[in-house]
């Protein structure tokens, strides 16, 4: 099963936010029995005690007692403390959990940077508006557009999810804010190297 790690674990191993692997098998944790309910399926409540993941930066590990090519993810723990934003909670919270989620399907932001051999896109906004009286989904994101769109290899690995609608695609520009915001930083970039080229060249050798 697929799996991407979602919180910074081991970064040495690669073992951090947005990897991707593959679920081997689950160790499970005997403080937390199981509970048969069909001749076939055994119900366990509480995290495993780990899983054992492979990937092609795992195949070079020989850990001890673990098959080859394969790393160890462990459950975390994490703190959900009172606070005034919420005055509804009334006492800290504490789960534990691995840190990772199936990887069948991802959001853009957990694939950028990935090369897919096949994808299925679906190009639209993550909000809805109203359009003769009803709800259809919001255009794109000009980001999102181009970041699924530029993750497979080649025009035969796309599927779309949802037929493609012409607005999504033509004319489908960066808000005003956005664009204002960049130049906004390419300035701020520009000034920083400046300044940094001038303290350079006045202090003395």
């Amino acid at each position: 099963m697929p799996v991407v790690v979602n919180r910074n674990t081991y970064q040495g191993l690669k073992l951090v936010n947005g990897s991707n692997y593959k679920a081997l098998d689950v160790i499970i944790d005997e403080a937390y029995p199981g509970h048969r309910i069909s001749a076939d399926t055994i119900l366990h409540f509480g995290p495993p005690a780990g899983i054992i993941l492979a990937a092609e930066s795992t195949k070079d590990f020989n850990f001890v007692g673990m098959p080859t090519g394969t790393i160890l993810l462990t459950p975390l723990s994490s703190k959900i403390e009172c606070v005034r934003r919420r005055p509804w909670q009334r006492h800290d919270v504490s789960r534990r959990g691995l840190p990772c989620t199936a990887a069948f399907a991802c959001t853009d932001y957990k694939v950028q940077g990935r090369t897919l051999e096949r994808v299925a896109l679906e190009l639209r906004g993550t909000k809805t508006v109203q359009v003769c009286g009803q709800a259809i989904p919001s255009q794109c994101d000009p980001y999102s557009l181009y970041v699924q769109l530029s993750r497979s290899s080649s025009m035969r690995g796309i599927m779309l999810l949802s037929k493609v609608r012409e607005r999504d695609i033509i004319g489908n520009t960066m808000p005003e804010n956005m664009v204002a915001a960049e130049k906004r930083l390419e300035e701020l970039s520009e000034a920083t190297i400046q300044e940094a080229e001038v303290r350079d060249q006045s202090s003395p050798m």
